[in-house]
Order: C-alpha cells, then sequence, then structure tokens
C-alpha cells in the first residue's frame, strides 16, 4: 500500500528483532530504506510518527479452560510460562517472584532462518504443550490467532506494571538525514490511515488507545512510565564471601595451572582491580588484545567509566587509539558512555579525535549522532574539527545537531541541561562552517528548516548561513520548508532574508556584518 502511495519498488529484507548492529547491518550495506515496526523513541533511526500502539499480552489456549487476569494472576505461580529473552515481561515477572517457572525463548543470531528461534515460536510451543503460557508482542498473538486460526486466548498486560513499558507506539524508521521520505511516509499514512486500520486488524494486532497514531485503538492505555524506581544498587565488596575474593595467591595459582592470563585480565578489569591488572601484565597479560567480546582493554575501561584505570593501561602501554574488534576505539567507547573524564583521560593520553570509526564516523560526528552533548563538548575542548565531513553523506557536526531540533526543543529538555541549540551554537563559534553542503546538497540550514526548528534557523542564519543556497534537487532551505509545510520555518528565513537585505552593505562586508566570502 505504501509502495502504491509513494510510486516505490518493493524489496524485502526481514530480521525477527532488534539487535545490536541493526542499522549498520542494513541502512549501511544499502538492504533496504526503510524499517518497519520501530519503536517511535527508537534514538538510532529518524521515526515517523506513531502508526499504532500495542500491548505486551499473555497468550494461552482457550480449550483447556484456563483463564488469567494478567501479570498479577495467583495461577501463573503454578504455570510454566515461556517469554523471549530479552523481553520486558521476564523483568516484570521476576518482581513478582515468578523465576524458576519461567522458560526462555533465546535469542539467537540465525532468527532470520530458524523459525523455532524467532520470538514468536514461544506460542507454539505453548500450543505444543512444552509451556502453559507465552508472553509475547502484542501483534505476534494477533498473527497467530487470526492468520493461523489457532485456538487462543490473548490478555494484554499493558496495565500491569508501573515501571517496566510493556506498551509501545511503533512508527516507520529511516536515516536520520532522509527527512524527505520521512515525510513522504507520514503523507502516504495520512492519506491511507483507513486502509492500515483494515490491515492492522486484518492480522489481530492489539491497538491501544494513542490519539497521536494513525490508527488509534481502543484498548486502555497506560501512559506515561514516571513513576521512579526505589532502589539503589552499587558494589559492596564488604559483603564478599572468602571464595569471591581473588587474591595474588589464587592468581599465582591459577596461572601456574594453565590459566589465560589475557582472561584473567579481563576479569581484573570488570572488578576495577588495579593491583590485580598490574600484576597480571607483569605476568604476560597484553594491554592491547582484545577479550573473547572483541574489548581491547581500553575500550572495557571506557565502557565501565574508569578514567583511572584508563590512566593505568596507558601507563602500562596500552594503545589509546587502538579500535577494537568491532571497530570501536576506546573514546568511542567513552563517548558512548557520555563520560567526560575518560574522554579528557584519553584525549591526554594522545588519543586521535579525527580518528574514522565505525560507518566512517569521527568521534564528534559520533558523540553527536548519539545526542552525546556533554561528551560532544568536551572533544571541542579537545580540539576535534568541527567542520569536518563525516559518513557516507558526508554529514558535518553542525548538520547532524541541526536534526535533532524541532518547534517544541524547550519542552524536553531538562534546565541546566545541553541543548540541540546550544551545542549548534559552540559549533559556530568554534568556526564551523554554516554553508558546508553533504553529499546531496544540504545544509545545516536545510535541515533546519526540514525540522521546523526556528530557534535553528535563527542561530545559522545569525552567523550567516546562505539561504539561496541549493540542494541536489534544485531547492534552498526554504523550499524545503515550503514542502514540508513548515510554515514556522518558512517565516523564519523569510523575515530573517528581509532584515538582511534592509541592512545596508558595508564595503568588504556581506549582509550579516561578516567579511564576505569570496
Amino acid at each position: 500500500m505504501l509502495a502504491d502511495a509513494t510510486g516505490a519498488e518493493i524489496k524485502y529484507h526481514w530480521q525477527p528483532f532488534i539487535e545490536r548492529g541493526l542499522t549498520r547491518s542494513t541502512f549501511d550495506e544499502r538492504l533496504c530504506d526503510v524499517m518497519f515496526d520501530i519503536p517511535r523513541t527508537y534514538e538510532r533511526l529518524l521515526t515517523t510518527e506513531p502508526i499504532y500502539k500495542t500491548p505486551y499480552v499473555l497468550v494461552y489456549r482457550n480449550d483447556e479452560g484456563l483463564k488469567l487476569s494478567g501479570l498479577d494472576d495467583p495461577k501463573l505461580k503454578d504455570l510454566t510460562i515461556g517469554v523471549f529473552q530479552t523481553s520486558g515481561v521476564r523483568l516484570a515477572l521476576t518482581k513478582r517472584g515468578i523465576i524458576d517457572n519461567v522458560k526462555l525463548q533465546l535469542q539467537t543470531h540465525d532468527g532470520d532462518l530458524v523459525p523455532e528461534n524467532q520470538p514468536w515460536y514461544v506460542i507454539q510451543k505453548m500450543l505444543d504443550g512444552e509451556v502453559d503460557v507465552a508472553s509475547v508482542f502484542g501483534p505476534f498473538a494477533g498473527w497467530v490467532k487470526t492468520m493461523k486460526n489457532e485456538p487462543i486466548d490473548i490478555v494484554p498486560i499493558n496495565l500491569d506494571d508501573d515501571t517496566v513499558p510493556m506498551e509501545f507506539e511503533m512508527s516507520l524508521g529511516v536515516r536520520k538525514t532522509d527527512v524527505f521520505l520521512k515525510y513522504l511516509l507520514e503523507w502516504a499514512m495520512d492519506d491511507h490511515a483507513e486502509e492500515i486500520a483494515a490491515i492492522l486488524n486484518e492480522f489481530g494486532v492489539p491497538l491501544v488507545q494513542c490519539s497521536k497514531c494513525y490508527v488509534p485503538g481502543d484498548l486502555p492505555a497506560h501512559g506515561s512510565y514516571i513513576k521512579l524506581a526505589d532502589q539503589k544498587f552499587e558494589a559492596r565488596p564488604d559483603l564478599a564471601s572468602p571464595d569471591q575474593v581473588v587474591t595474588q595467591e589464587k592468581l599465582e595459582g591459577w596461572l601456574e595451572e594453565g590459566a589465560d592470563p589475557n582472561q584473567e585480565l579481563s576479569n581484573a578489569l570488570l572488578s576495577g582491580d588495579k593491583d590485580r591488572i598490574k600484576f597480571l601484565v607483569s605476568k604476560g597479560a597484553d594491554v592491547n588484545k582484545p577479550d573473547l567480546q572483541g574489548w581491547t582493554p581500553l575500550t572495557a575501561a571506557a565502557r565501565q567509566r574508569r578514567n583511572e584505570t584508563i590512566d593505568l593501561l596507558v601507563e602500562l602501554g596500552a594503545d589509546p587509539s587502538k579500535a577494537d574488534g568491532n571497530g570501536l576505539t576506546p573514546l568511542a567507547a567513552a563517548l558512548m558512555r557520555d563520560h567526560v573524564p575518560s574522554i579528557t583521560a584519553l584525549i591526554e593520553h594522545g588519543a586521535n579525535v579525527e580518528e574514522p570509526g565505525q560507518e566512517d564516523y569521527r568521534p564528534l560526528a559520533l558523540a553527536l549522532a548519539e545526542k552525546k552533548y556533554e561528551s560532544a563538548k568536551a572533544l571541542m575542548a579537545g580540539n576535534a574539527d568541527v567542520s569536518v565531513p563525516s559518513g557516507s553523506q558526508g554529514l558535518t557536526p553542525l548538520m547532524i545537531v541541526a536534526a535533532q531540533t524541532g518547534p517544541a526543543e524547550g519542552s524536553i529538555f531538562l534546565p541546566g541541561s545541553a541543548r540541540p541549540t546550544d551545542i549548534a551554537k559552540a559549533l559556530v563559534d568554534a568556526g564551523a562552517d554554516v554553508d558546508a553542503q553533504a553529499a546531496n546538497g544540504m545544509t545545516a540550514l536545510m535541515i533546519a528548516a526540514a525540522n521546523n526548528s526556528a530557534p535553528m534557523i535563527g542561530l545559522l542564519m545569525d552567523a550567516g548561513a546562505d539561504p539561496s543556497l541549493k540542494n541536489a534537487q534544485g531547492q534552498t532551505a526554504e523550499d524545503v520548508a515550503n514542502l514540508n509545510d513548515n510554515k514556522e520555518a518558512s517565516q523564519a528565513i523569510r523575515v530573517l532574508s528581509l532584515s538582511r537585505a534592509s541592512v545596508p552593505k558595508q564595503a568588504g562586508s556581506s549582509s550579516s556584518g561578516e567579511t564576505a566570502k569570496q
């Protein structure tokens, strides 16, 4: 339906669940341009307005006399329950003391090829008698009931817990810079909402009330999950039993028995035990060798936000710029944790702030793409280039941050926190090229116009951004705003352009008061 509405050709690539490297193995490999059934808040993609909201559910046979009311039904304690390994339902059951009778449907690397390893298959196990109840994402259950005509009852559980989210708004996802495609899809869905509703109903998708969804449901919605957790978790080494304490004497014995010093180094890094680290390096552990997960010791320390361990490892010979087996540098690992002390330590030890990493993104571009704004500020303080493009699309830091703003920016950031416009101003103050163009000719101003961000437009034009530049489609920033029906952006560009024109030019100066570009 969407292909017909947008004039697109259909090619399918299917994956059974969201996993590490999902966008890298699909979008970056040009396997797809649009990803279906993506949570609206999934940060690695630019998502459309939500299509529908759906809950997690309990599923059981309706021909054996069983009736359940939800997660708090006492009968669950005496039943075997199948859940997917990474499902939030597993946590909700654990909170209720339901642990030993939970059977896991494990996440594997071959779910796209082996049906028995797919998340929905726990329902089949229930039908086959391997478990009494299955708890799955709603659309799986609806498909089994309506399309496979199996005798099951479906009980939504989205109202049963106040801290574990169990209802989700589902959207389409596109590359973060594909704003035109995003709006094209939204227009198509707006025009064909009734057809979409018919498709979802045909497949039995449980639909939760959602006023902003293209298909509003009728099941009661939980709403925001804002109840604060009342538990604090912290290390308590004083409670460790003797067999849990690793001494140098134990280490020496293990090494004499053939233990791998590099594996023991990985264990020492997990505990943050600097004495063990120094001892193991003296026994031959390699401070630059990746562990079984592909992480170098420095990457592992950065992931754990341990800047003092970073200092020690560099002192022992670790390379501060060496990428791990996954292509992740220690600096990238630190910025993904948004840990400024680790970033500062690595830069002070000579880490390359311009080293391209995964997807050919430089550290500053990666920090901004991941919205790690404190990391971005630390990288700028470490003299990261604020204008150099990154990735196959040639995006500058200013373009990336311009894509993260909107007309309501002020309502979604806490007071005192860094906002995209704050970072954009810092980039401009550091000399960022406001008129740089990406591979498709897009500028930061055009991206701000596509996002209807008048504050970002004002900041960029005040810094001298040229609204007359055109992208590969021959469109100016105002054209982009009009194409997306962004009235605030269009008006801001017109008003600021007229304001410039009304200021008399001085010899050798542009209308913005800056030295004219040659």
